[in-house]
């Protein structure tokens, strides 16, 4: 069967959610110079189920650095050495200030904090701030229990990032103060509470096409709604060396993540313009369907304007919002 008859297959399988380990297998050695024609399936598969819609959001660090979780390759673990500049919990009027800016932007706005997880105390004076912010909220605030996420819902938030960066059987070389179940069941606690949840990773940690091929399974059994893909952007002094994958090895991981979940939005975030620059636009003929815009926790962005110039040459469009959302 040549890559063409490949290529025919996988969207016929994808479309129908029947994307097996041997195609993924099939995906992985698809030679990078080929790429074009995977390129082809994933496009179409991508455009099956969203068309010509795209689905950014915006992030807000409201409390960075100084955290006491050992994350190999995170600027703001205190077990790192950066330099990145220590911040209490931002106000109340600065939270509704940005929220102002995303939602001028038609972008969902998501609190983003460092840490193990929010004090009680903290997480009501963000949800108090978020109730005053009237449209599409997110959150990002550690490892909850089942009232937390009875807060956030009962702020109008209505989607939960938790990533689980990387697959099981990697993670322990990554993350050493808690475990990979912990992240799952919190995934789960705010699924039970009615939330929508972002879940995905990092890509670029040293883990192997098998342990890509692990992670996307996992993150396909664990059924959510958003999966965030993050490029390694290596800060100093952290502790993961910088990725040798190649642009391209990259946006073949999008196709991946693509074809064996069609009907999953998923979003390309941190790393994006240091590894792609101008090969950005190639991002959604792999596959994706969103991105985070403007900036990152701790590493800026090409900004809102810049984006939103990159979307409409390609002839995409930013999913309209309403209130309700």
């Amino acid at each position: 069967m040549d890559l063409f008859d490949k290529a025919k297959e996988l969207y016929t399988k994808s479309i129908n959610d029947r994307i097996d380990e041997n195609d993924m297998d099939t995906i992985i050695a698809w030679p990078t110079d080929r790429l074009s024609i995977l390129f082809g399936a994933t496009d179409l598969v991508r455009r099956e189920f969203f068309n010509d819609s795209v689905d950014p959001c915006s992030l807000m660090n409201i409390k960075s650095g100084g955290c006491s979780e050992d994350c190999a390759f995170c600027a703001q673990s205190g077990h790192n050495h950066s330099e990145v500049q220590v911040k209490e919990l931002a106000t109340a009027e600065e939270i509704k200030q940005q929220f102002a800016f995303a939602k001028a932007n038609n972008l969902p706005f998501c609190v983003v904090s460092s840490g193990r997880k929010l004090s009680k105390d903290e997480i009501k004076k963000v949800t108090d701030a978020l109730k005053e912010c009237d449209g599409e909220k997110h959150a990002s605030l550690g490892i909850l229990d089942d009232e937390e996420f009875e807060m956030l819902r009962d702020a109008g938030v209505v989607c939960y990032n938790h990533n689980i960066e990387t697959s099981r059987s990697y993670f322990p070389k990554i993350v050493t103060t808690h475990t990979w179940d912990e992240r799952v069941e919190t995934i789960r606690r705010a699924k039970k509470v009615g939330l929508h949840v972002c879940c995905g990773g990092i890509l670029g940690l040293g883990e192997s096409w098998e342990q890509r091929k692990e992670f996307c399974l996992q993150i396909r059994e664990l059924d959510i709604d958003t999966v965030p893909l993050n490029f390694l952007n290596p800060i100093k002094g952290t502790r993961v060396a910088p990725t040798q994958d190649t642009p391209l090895d990259l946006l073949k991981v999008v196709s991946l993540f693509r074809l064996a979940m069609p009907k999953r939005t998923i979003k390309v975030c941190g790393g994006r313009e240091l590894h792609l620059g101008q090969l950005q636009g190639l991002l959604f003929f792999a596959g994706a369907n969103g991105y985070v815009s403007g900036g990152y926790l701790t590493t800026k962005g090409a900004g809102v304007d810049t984006d939103d110039l990159l979307i409409r040459s390609l002839g995409l469009t930013p999913r309209l919002r309403t209130v309700s959302e």
